[in-house]
């Protein structure tokens, strides 16, 4: 299910004017275009905080910028065998403290990990002693 946009600040407010003038959610939803559970969860929220802005939303701000994860993309795309460590290091001499971790995930985000297909030789070898 995809995300959908935010209400404008107008919107909800004026929902809320409506409800408080004695509207119903779904008369005040067809007035608006808006359905009508969406008007009720304004309303609700409305009740429970007197506000309609937007509410700080929880989740740990993020350790690496934007900028930061392209320079790390950009490094790895030029040096495929950079190891986490040095990026670590990378990192920590600009400034920022990060894990190994958190420079695989995002490494997730951008690239996609590969190896080299195994093939057979092209001649015949003899084989070596073990």
């Amino acid at each position: 299910m995809a995300k959908t946009k935010e209400l404008s600040k107008d919107t909800r407010n004026k929902i809320v004017d409506l409800h408080q003038a004695g509207k119903t959610e779904s008369a005040i939803g067809k007035q608006l275009g808006v359905k009508k559970s969406t008007v009720g969860a304004i309303i609700r929220k409305w009740k429970a905080y007197k506000t309609t802005d937007n509410l700080p939303r929880s989740g740990a701000p993020r350790k690496i910028s934007p900028r930061g994860a392209k320079m790390i993309t950009r490094t790895v795309n030029k040096n495929p065998r950079t190891t986490r460590g040095d990026l670590v290091n990378d990192l920590q001499r600009a400034g920022t403290k990060v894990t190994k971790a958190t420079i695989s995930n995002t490494l997730r985000q951008g690239l996609k990990s590969c190896s080299a297909r195994r093939v057979p030789c092209l001649s015949q070898y003899m084989s070596r002693p073990v």
